[in-house]
């Protein structure tokens, strides 16, 4: 599946981007833009596996884990990270990806993700197990799994099924994007309205009441319409 690369990196950080490896290992931002290239490692290219993605719910240090990566110099508008213990604990409740998670994607299998995700049912494993599908160029797989995510309260797979809609060079659509993103903020994540408005400022009065009317539908058709405010 052929898709979009795109060079900059926006300070919310997310899985697509065309830097090059050296360069993202340095960038702790990453979460979506920054991580999504045109394919993954081989297995004999591939790091070590990592044993396990997933976090522990009981863990004491989930908070440690969700905090912004002190190597990185602007978290502000990064959906991934926590200000505090109860805003880290709804990002593992509700399937965000740690930053360091993401950017350890590409050092294990698909396999590897959607073992564990049928392993743990755990809503972080679904969605490292839908972002692995696309960067196997499986998109339209991904969509699914996360359609069926955001019916579970993963609110994450909103974030994600928005940056599908938006660099996937034959779903590319900015309209159902946005709309994706604005269903993250009706289902409870605060943080996404900030991302909207970086990412989506270009559009026009009449776009934008578009994609508001298209993010209540899905938002009430995937999300079921259940709201979980974000501490």
């Amino acid at each position: 599946m052929a898709l979009v690369v795109v060079a900059s990196i926006l300070g919310a950080g997310y899985w697509f981007s065309a830097r090059e490896d050296g360069e993202r290992a340095g960038q702790a931002n990453a979460s979506l833009d920054q991580g999504f290239v045109q394919r993954k490692p081989t297995p004999s290219e591939a790091a070590p596996r990592i044993v396990s993605a997933s976090i522990p719910a009981e863990s004491p240090d989930v908070f440690r884990r969700y905090q912004c990566p002190p190597e990185t110099g602007n978290c502000e508008r990064n959906p991934n990270v926590a200000a505090t213990p109860e805003e880290a604990q709804w990002l593992l409740t509700h399937g965000y990806p740690t930053v360091k998670q993401i950017q350890d994607l590409r050092t294990r299998s698909t396999a590897d993700y959607r073992e564990e995700y049928q392993r743990t049912g755990s809503k972080v494993a679904q969605s490292l197990y839908a972002m692995s599908l696309a960067l196997d160029g499986e998109a339209r797989t991904a969509i699914g799994l996360l359609w069926q995510g955001a019916a579970q309260g993963n609110v994450y797979a909103f974030h994600l099924l928005s940056d599908l809609y938006r660099r996937t060079e034959e779903l590319a659509n900015l309209t159902t994007s946005a709309a994706y993103l604005r269903a993250a903020y009706l289902a409870g994540d605060s943080r996404a309205a900030d991302r909207y408005a970086y990412q989506f400022g270009m559009l026009s009065p009449p776009e934008n009441l578009l994609a508001d009317k298209e993010a209540f539908r899905l938002f009430t058709t995937y999300g079921q319409g259940r709201n979980y405010p974000r501490p």
